[in-house]
């Protein structure tokens, strides 16, 4: 057992009985009335989230998880509520029968259609024929349950309250007096140990009796299994998945009770409570998704219970911090620190934005705790809409992988803030899409079609099919830029067994594109039917479709997937034949075009200046400037300007999400200002649940609002945060493609960027430990008055690159493991 101690006879009875008698009380029975008095001492300090009042709704709890488990912890005095996670907790199952098998059929018909302008007649079509035939809104990511626990305090003032999230350590603190007893509670959710863990002290003996519930609020059944423990056990809708809680309440002293299904303390000064879980779910296609251990919840219950809380805490924390405290980042301070969270959130909207440049950095780090807390290496599944957090049965959006930019833009900041790990099962995902996806290719696209193809949307039962309707349904562009993921994971680290691996998917998705491009008018290679995700056109004539041929982020996909996969077949020394098939082939691409307006067109057609949705939320065509590199600032500035113009028409409004992209644009465009002014608006706080296509902003937890939540903003925004200051997308080659060798070679080089996008709000400041593709660390990047000091770079592989700051760029050959430290000049400092 965790605790053993005895107290003295008397105390425990007395214990008993008073705490007894308050759980008695009827319902009707008036509670004793507690006014709450914030703490009056000074503000915790590191990157702290903190707060002088409970939480009263989802959006004010404070989130832990461990990659798997996870809580949104409330703050309650009188009332604690710890609503629980499980990633893999969701409804619904296998659709395999979601693909119109006979589709393909109608192909040739609706290229016909689209090649002679009647685009409102490719869509009717395209809604007929090329979605899919199953409800794909039955499967969803819902709430595993809730653990409520009811206290009895004693009467009076409740003074000195406090609650709060240090994200360096990953541990939320409820703390308060009542009736001149001090309470703390602290909520962990351990790594290692596989388990939620709470500790409740009181600095006086017998002062904590409680009453502890564990809920689910549909197919659940919880029973007392133990004096001390609960167990809840059910299936989510569909029947497939199955699930088992356990949750243990460990006293140190006073009486342990449980019976119809409650728990209840009388009389303790010390309790822990220890909470795993387990579902059958499996990431396995052949297998259909199932078969799991479920026995695994009570043996992690068997090894956490056994130790100590002090140390599971221990071990947690040196476990989250050797991923946390790789990056470390200072722009400068303020009074401001000195505010709660939500109230300082208020007073920077109110203020020139200029008043607190922590409250960037402290963004940028929530973005990296949300990561290291809901995608593990040994997650498994990746984090989806709302990362592993969500309190209801129907998850806005299902909580699902959108894969035309919500779940990749989840994943940005993982190469770039050290957190490659992270990345894992995204890309474990990504390879399981590609036997399902290859069925849903053969069925739109013809039975002889090789490789794989996803649509728009995907979820942990791996869905491939396209969506129900145009405009968001009918896009198959997903697949290139999953891929892109694979690629950067060996672009930053340089490990080629992970690109061993990935390349059959890679060359999977290329394989696809290969068979299924089309010549234009214009001789080029382009795509066919074609769409721009969520968004419409409006043609000089008037009319609206959202399908055509040629629609720039599909071209600007095909192309860098095709790019990337000659860098690996490079790379590997593998496949150069086909390697020169994909190099004769990207060449043939139709290139970004420019429109009447100076925009970079979206459409196959100049019709942007036409749009009654000017201000939409999506800025697909952009996909070259980022997360592409076939467009940058210095490279192609014609390109590069008309993005800019594209950006100004897009307005900076929109979701939460939206802004973030933007962040990362306005950084690529090397404008620091303009990207800081959106990190800006996108800290607006917010109290609005409802589904909103514009006005995003944040949640008084730093939680992103679309609204309403979802996660891929927070990650977003700390991906532009980097971009910031650190850029490395732009590729230079040593050695021409006709020239390419069959033996392995790493020829991507890359252009590392120091301060490309340097606000004025931020004149000082330093940062360690980003990561450069090339396989190269950061670290000690300094500057002052908005200048460079000096940067250090430390090579992950052997490796070979280029600086570049202030108009002079050096050039740079690394052993792995060595360092060199660089000057504002770029000269070599001793």
């Amino acid at each position: 057992m965790l605790f053993k101690s005895h107290t003295k006879l008397v105390c425990a009875l007395v214990a008993f009985v008073t705490a007894t008698s308050a759980f008695a009380q009827s319902p009707s029975s008036p509670a004793p009335v507690h006014t709450l008095l914030p703490s009056k001492a000074p503000a915790p300090g590191g990157n702290t989230l903190w707060y002088n009042k409970p939480a009263s709704v989802w959006v004010e709890a404070l989130p832990v998880g461990n990659g798997r488990l996870g809580a949104m912890v409330f703050g309650g005095v009188e009332k604690e509520r710890l609503q629980i996670n499980d990633i893999t907790v969701w409804s619904g199952g296998p659709s395999l029968d979601a693909d119109r098998p006979d589709a393909y059929t109608r192909l040739d018909e609706i290229r016909k259609v689209i090649r002679e302008g009647r685009y409102d007649e490719a869509e009717k079509l395209c809604n007929a024929v090329m979605t899919c035939r199953a409800n794909y809104d039955v499967s969803k990511f819902q709430t595993l349950g809730d653990v409520t626990q009811t206290f009895v305090l004693p009467e009076g003032e409740i003074t000195d309250y406090r609650r709060s999230l240090d994200i360096e350590r990953a541990i939320t603190t409820t703390e308060f007096t009542a009736g001149g007893t001090r309470f703390r509670r602290e909520v962990l959710c351990s790594a290692p140990d596989q388990a939620l863990v709470q500790r409740i002290t009181a600095d006086k003996p017998g002062a904590i009796s409680l009453e502890m519930d564990l809920t689910r609020p549909e197919g659940a059944q919880t029973e007392s299994i133990a004096e001390n423990e609960l167990v809840m056990n059910g299936k989510t809708k569909g029947d497939k998945l199955a699930y088992t809680v356990r949750a243990r309440l460990l006293s140190r002293d006073g009486v342990v009770r449980s019976a119809n299904g409650k728990i209840t303390v009388q009389g303790s000064t010390e309790v822990t409570l220890c909470l795993t879980a387990q579902t059958s779910y499996v990431m396995d296609y052949a297998r259909g998704y199932e078969g799991a251990d479920m026995s695994v919840a009570q043996m992690n219950m068997a090894s956490a219970s056994a130790k100590p809380y002090e140390t599971l805490r221990s071990a947690h924390i040196a476990d989250y911090e050797r991923y946390y405290r790789r990056v470390s980042l200072d722009v400068g301070t303020s009074a401001a620190t000195q505010l709660p969270t939500d109230e300082r959130l208020v007073a920077f909207s109110k203020s020139d934005f200029k008043s607190d440049p922590a409250l960037s950095a402290l963004f940028f780090q929530f973005g990296r705790y949300l990561l290291i807390s809901c995608s593990r290496p040994e997650s498994p599944v990746p984090a989806n809409l709302q990362g592993l957090w969500a309190d209801t049965l129907s998850t806005p959006w299902n909580g699902d992988y959108t894969i035309n930019i919500n779940f990749q833009m989840n994943y940005w900041p993982a190469e770039v803030t050290g957190l490659s790990e992270m990345h894992e099962p995204m890309l474990r995902h990504i390879q399981s899409l590609a036997d399902p996806g290859a069925k849903t290719a053969k069925a739109y696209f013809g039975p002889n079609t090789p490789g794989w193809v996803t649509a728009a949307k995907s979820n942990v039962w791996g869905w491939t099919s396209p969506g129900a309707k145009l405009p968001w349904g009918v896009w198959f562009g997903s697949n290139g830029w999953l891929c892109q993921h694979l690629w950067e994971r060996y672009a930053f680290t340089r490990n080629a067994d992970d690109l061993r691996r990935a390349y059959p998917t890679m060359k999977g998705a290329c394989e696809f594109w290969l068979s299924q491009l089309v010549e234009g008018t214009d001789g080029k290679l382009i795509t066919s039917p074609s769409s721009s995700p969520e968004a419409s056109f409006w043609t000089d004539s008037g009319m609206r479709s959202s399908v055509c041929e040629g629609a720039e982020m599909e071209k600007a996909i095909v192309w860098d997937l095709f790019d990337n996969t000659i860098l690996a077949s490079t790379a590997l020394g593998t496949d150069s034949d086909f390697r020169a098939r994909l190099i004769a082939a990207r060449d043939r691409i139709r290139p970004p075009q420019i429109g009447k307006a100076g925009q970079l067109m979206e459409w196959g057609g100049d019709w942007d200046a036409n749009s009654r949705d000017m201000h939409h939320r999506h800025v697909s065509h952009l996909y070259g400037l980022h997360p592409g590199r076939q467009i940058t600032a210095l490279g192609t500035p014609e390109l590069a300007n008309a993005c800019r113009k594209t950006l100004e028409m897009r307005s900076d409004n929109g979701t939460g999400w939206s802004k973030a992209w933007k962040i990362n644009f306005w950084a690529r465009l090397r404008d620091g200002n303009h990207a800081y002014k959106i990190i800006a608006e996108q800290l607006r706080p917010t109290s609005q649940l409802k589904v909103v296509m514009t006005d995003g902003g944040t949640y008084p937890n730093l939680f992103d609002a679309h609204p309403p939540f979802q996660i891929d903003g927070n990650f977003g925004a700390t991906s532009g945060i980097t971009e910031m200051l650190l850029q490395s997308h732009e590729l230079y080659r040593t050695i021409p493609d006709q020239a390419l060798p069959k033996t392995p070679l790493a020829v991507d080089r890359y252009v590392i960027d120091l301060l490309p996008a340097l606000p004025d709000a931020w004149p000082s400041g330093t940062v360690t430990g980003l990561r450069a593709r090339g396989g190269v660390e950061v670290s000690n990047l300094t500057w002052k008055d908005g200048k460079l000091v000096k940067a250090t770079l430390q090579a992950l592989a052997d490796t070979s690159f280029k600086v570049r700051y202030g108009g002079k760029v050096v050039e740079l050959t690394l052993k792995n493991g060595k360092t060199v430290t660089l000057d504002a000049a770029l000269n070599p400092l001793p």
